[in-house]
């Protein structure tokens, strides 16, 4: 289990998202596990919910980002 956190911050420079593989053209970005996403890229592995909308810790088990609620089932 890893627990990690999630930044919420201005698009500057280029970045690619760790989600779907392209380019960060919106105006807000999300960090998290080292690699940033685009807002509806970063989802919950269980239950798809929007994890930057969620709070700003994730968890990280058998490869999957979960949510809380669905890494303590």
């Amino acid at each position: 289990m890893r627990m990690a956190g999630v930044e919420v911050g201005k698009t500057t420079g280029s970045h690619e998202c760790g989600g779907c593989g392209k380019r960060i053209n919106d105006r807000y970005l999300l960090k998290a596990v080292d690699l940033y996403w685009h807002e509806d890229c970063l989802k919950c592995g269980c239950c798809d919910c929007r994890l930057g909308e969620v709070g700003s810790t994730l968890y990280k088990k058998a490869n999957l980002l979960l949510c809380k609620r669905d890494y303590l089932r």
